[in-house]
């Protein structure tokens, strides 16, 4: 439950970060975008993590390396827990 609420966030966080990217808010708000692109380095990090010591344990590499791109290490766990098993 943990996990989908996390997803649900992050999804969350996209959303505001292209609306914010979109309308060309200013303040606070403003700098949403700057930290959306900071996050989606890690994320393609964490794709090629994934890509290099998981891909073999994937049924679709192609499908959960977008989730990767997207929802980061709370998709990436589930190979992370399998692999330590």
């Amino acid at each position: 439950m943990l996990i989908v609420l996390n997803k649900t966030a992050t999804l969350m966080f996209w959303l505001l970060a292209l609306l914010v990217w979109s309308q060309g808010w200013g303040g606070y708000l403003g700098w949403l975008p700057v930290m959306a692109l900071v996050v989606l380095g890690v994320h393609v990090l964490e794709v090629l993590y994934f890509w290099v010591a998981f891909r073999k344990d994937s049924h679709n590499p192609l499908a959960d390396a977008v989730q990767i791109l997207v929802f980061g290490i709370f998709h990436l766990r589930r190979f992370i827990e399998q692999r330590a098993q």
